[in-house]
């Protein structure tokens, strides 16, 4: 079996923020917050390359250990398909209120992407 390359669903609106990234899905009505990591993955993500050569880009280019970098870019991708975010994959509802990540950076249950529906502009 083939190894599969991750593209990001067509339709969706990127906006580059600092290094971060908001995507918007007019699909689901939903905005995504990408942490630097998964802004990366996500804009790499063009079907032209597997997970682990995105893994290989992404160290050489950083200077990191392969082993780590693949680790981080297979957590990103599956979050992106759980999100609904690459082709070929449908959200995966989660009962879950959205919350700011609290978790200090490099903690291991840092979610990468944030999730939240969008409002009429009102705050709650």
């Amino acid at each position: 079996m083939a190894a599969l390359k991750p593209k990001v669903r067509q339709g969706l609106v990127a906006v580059d923020i600092d290094g971060e990234a908001v995507v918007y899905d007019p699909e689901e009505a939903l905005l995504h917050h990408l942490n630097p990591t998964a802004a990366v993955v996500f804009k790499l993500c063009d079907g032209s390359g597997t997970v682990r050569e995105l893994s290989e880009d992404i160290a050489e280019v950083l200077g990191m250990p392969f082993d780590t970098v693949q680790r981080q870019v297979r957590r990103v991708v599956s979050q992106l398909k759980r999100e609904g975010l690459l082709e070929g994959h449908s959200r995966e509802i989660v009962e879950q209120i959205h919350r700011h990540s609290e978790h200090r950076h490099g903690d291991r249950n840092e979610r990468l992407i944030e999730t939240e529906e969008q409002t009429d502009g009102r705050s709650a």
